[in-house]
């Protein structure tokens, strides 16, 4: 699925896009399913192997990001050589509380070119269950921002902007199986959600493989094209065998920790990651 003119320069100004039809219903509902039976083996695994990197750990997570219209339209935005250097999900219980306020995601750690960041919606996203909101124009520049404790996560900190105008937001309200691909630089945010369903969602990031990044090394999946510049170390698909895959993404995040989710490391720490307690 190739994108328009009209589409890439509402991209390059406004930094987003949205309701791009990538995936049918039934794609969706073999990833819930898939997601709900990994849930039902590894019921103390969820937590951190839904986090960051989790296309490291799942064939189907992989097999998603690398859907062939999907990478044709990042490939319209960041050219042809493409890295896949994370994969999270992002689920809102019915009721939950968890919002995510005003931020930039490359806020801490800058990478030029910035990734493009595309959320699937697997269920419906709307205003009620929390959808993402996007403020149009801002990823010209990083604003002035304050770290504090993302709620859950108590080990991470996360960068806010001050001060954002919430009359501006644009709610990407979106149906299973359609996407929003928003520039990492823009800035974004989402509510609680307020219905009785589960708000369900995975999020890709794709970085140019010429881009770099302004602190330390980060790592990467090639996904589509070349790599000739080798800025990002690179990361093997996962195999079907979860326990092979989490040793490889331990191995990778210890090796290459810092990244524009995680941030920076402090001088002197050691990396820090979700991952399964020592001992299980």
């Amino acid at each position: 699925m190739a994108l328009s003119r009209t589409q890439v320069a509402q991209y390059r100004a406004q930094g987003f896009l949205s309701g791009l039809p990538i995936f049918r219903p039934a794609d969706c509902e073999r990833f819930r399913a898939s997601a709900a039976r990994f849930e039902a083996e590894h019921p103390a695994d969820r937590e951190w192997a839904f986090d960051i990197k989790c296309n490291l750990l799942f064939d189907w997570v992989y097999a998603n990001a690398t859907h062939p219209a999907l990478l044709e339209c990042v490939a319209d935005l960041l050219g042809g050589d493409l890295l896949l250097t994370n994969s999270v999900f992002r689920i809102k219980e019915p009721g939950s509380g968890t919002r995510y306020g005003w931020h930039q995601d490359s806020a801490r750690i800058r990478v030029e070119p910035a990734p493009a960041i595309v959320y699937v919606a697997i269920s419906e996203a709307t205003v009620e269950n929390g959808c993402l909101a996007v403020i149009p124009g801002t990823h010209d520049h990083v604003r002035p921002f304050d770290l504090v404790e993302n709620p859950g996560q108590p080990r991470r900190r996360v960068a806010r902007v001050r001060d954002v105008d919430p009359r501006a937001a644009v709610y990407l309200q979106l149906r299973p199986g359609e996407v929003a691909i928003f520039d990492a630089n823009v800035i974004h945010g989402s509510a609680p959600n307020r219905s009785a369903a589960r708000r369900f969602a995975v999020l890709h990031d794709y970085t140019a493989a010429s881009a770099r990044q302004s602190t330390g090394r980060g790592s990467g999946q090639l996904v589509r094209g070349v790599d000739p510049h080798g800025h990002f170390a690179p990361e093997p698909p996962p195999s079907a065998d979860f326990e092979a895959n989490v040793r490889v993404r331990r191995r990778i995040l210890t090796a290459y920790p810092e990244n524009i989710l995680m941030g920076p490391l402090a001088p002197g720490a050691a990396p820090d990651f979700p991952d399964r307690p020592p001992g299980r």
